[in-house]
Protein backbone atom coordinates (compact mmCIF):
# COMPACT_ATOMS: atom_id res chain seq x y z
CA UNK A 1 0.00 0.00 0.00
CA UNK A 2 1.29 3.46 -0.92
CA UNK A 3 2.46 5.85 1.79
CA UNK A 4 -0.37 7.78 3.43
CA UNK A 5 -3.31 5.81 1.99
CA UNK A 6 -4.87 5.08 5.37
CA UNK A 7 -4.46 8.68 6.54
CA UNK A 8 -5.88 10.06 3.29
CA UNK A 9 -8.93 7.80 3.61
CA UNK A 10 -9.56 8.99 7.18
CA UNK A 11 -9.42 12.62 6.01
CA UNK A 12 -11.57 11.93 2.94
CA UNK A 13 -14.23 10.29 5.10
CA UNK A 14 -14.29 13.33 7.43
CA UNK A 15 -14.66 15.71 4.48
CA UNK A 16 -17.44 13.61 2.95
CA UNK A 17 -19.29 13.50 6.29
CA UNK A 18 -18.81 17.23 6.92
CA UNK A 19 -20.22 18.66 3.69
CA UNK A 20 -23.75 17.73 2.69
CA UNK A 21 -23.87 16.39 -0.85
CA UNK A 22 -20.10 15.83 -1.08
CA UNK A 23 -19.11 12.77 -3.07
CA UNK A 24 -16.07 10.83 -4.23
CA UNK A 25 -15.33 11.06 -7.95
CA UNK A 26 -12.81 9.64 -10.43
CA UNK A 27 -12.45 6.31 -8.63
CA UNK A 28 -12.04 8.07 -5.30
CA UNK A 29 -9.13 10.25 -6.44
CA UNK A 30 -11.19 13.43 -6.01
CA UNK A 31 -13.78 14.71 -3.60
CA UNK A 32 -16.40 17.06 -5.02
CA UNK A 33 -18.18 19.46 -2.67
CA UNK A 34 -21.24 21.15 -4.20
CA UNK A 35 -21.98 24.67 -2.94
CA UNK A 36 -24.20 27.57 -3.94
CA UNK A 37 -22.25 30.73 -4.70
CA UNK A 38 -24.26 33.81 -5.64
CA UNK A 39 -27.11 31.57 -6.80
CA UNK A 40 -24.88 29.37 -8.95
CA UNK A 41 -24.08 25.75 -8.12
CA UNK A 42 -20.33 25.18 -8.09
CA UNK A 43 -18.23 22.20 -7.11
CA UNK A 44 -15.04 22.55 -5.13
CA UNK A 45 -12.66 19.77 -6.09
CA UNK A 46 -10.41 18.38 -3.37
CA UNK A 47 -7.52 16.01 -3.95
CA UNK A 48 -5.32 14.59 -1.22
CA UNK A 49 -1.64 13.85 -1.62
CA UNK A 50 0.66 12.41 1.00
CA UNK A 51 3.77 14.54 1.35
CA UNK A 52 7.11 12.96 0.49
CA UNK A 53 8.82 14.83 3.32
CA UNK A 54 7.40 16.12 6.58
CA UNK A 55 7.90 19.81 7.37
CA UNK A 56 7.25 22.07 10.35
CA UNK A 57 4.70 24.88 10.48
CA UNK A 58 6.29 28.07 9.13
CA UNK A 59 9.08 26.35 7.18
CA UNK A 60 7.77 27.93 3.97
CA UNK A 61 8.34 31.40 5.45
CA UNK A 62 11.70 30.74 7.08
CA UNK A 63 14.50 33.25 6.60
CA UNK A 64 17.51 31.60 4.93
CA UNK A 65 20.27 31.21 7.48
CA UNK A 66 17.99 32.01 10.40
CA UNK A 67 17.11 29.41 12.98
CA UNK A 68 13.38 28.82 13.28
CA UNK A 69 12.00 27.36 16.46
CA UNK A 70 8.31 26.38 16.52
CA UNK A 71 6.73 26.93 19.92
CA UNK A 72 4.06 24.78 21.48
CA UNK A 73 1.40 27.28 20.33
CA UNK A 74 2.71 26.98 16.72
CA UNK A 75 4.00 30.56 16.72
CA UNK A 76 7.43 30.99 15.16
CA UNK A 77 10.40 32.56 16.94
CA UNK A 78 13.43 33.68 14.95
CA UNK A 79 16.80 33.55 16.68
CA UNK A 80 18.25 36.18 14.36
CA UNK A 81 16.93 39.72 14.18
CA UNK A 82 17.61 41.99 11.21
CA UNK A 83 18.93 45.45 11.95
CA UNK A 84 18.61 48.54 9.76
CA UNK A 85 22.31 48.21 8.95
CA UNK A 86 21.62 44.87 7.25
CA UNK A 87 18.82 46.25 5.03
CA UNK A 88 20.17 47.41 1.69
CA UNK A 89 18.14 49.65 -0.59
CA UNK A 90 18.29 48.29 -4.12
CA UNK A 91 18.05 50.74 -6.99
CA UNK A 92 17.60 49.83 -10.63
CA UNK A 93 20.53 50.75 -12.82
CA UNK A 94 20.09 52.98 -15.86
CA UNK A 95 20.59 49.91 -18.06
CA UNK A 96 17.87 48.00 -16.23
CA UNK A 97 15.49 50.94 -16.52
CA UNK A 98 16.18 51.14 -20.26
CA UNK A 99 15.55 47.38 -20.62
CA UNK A 100 12.13 47.82 -19.00
CA UNK A 101 11.31 50.76 -21.30
CA UNK A 102 12.38 48.72 -24.34
CA UNK A 103 10.28 45.75 -23.22
CA UNK A 104 7.20 47.93 -22.68
CA UNK A 105 7.67 49.51 -26.09
CA UNK A 106 8.04 46.09 -27.74
CA UNK A 107 4.80 44.97 -26.05
CA UNK A 108 3.05 48.16 -27.18
CA UNK A 109 2.38 49.29 -23.64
Amino acid sequence: MARGQVSKQIIADKILNTFEGAFAYNDGKEIRIPLLEEGELIQVKVTLTAAKENVNPGDDNAVPGGNVLPKEDNNITFNKTITNKEIKQIEATDGEKQNVKDLLAALGL
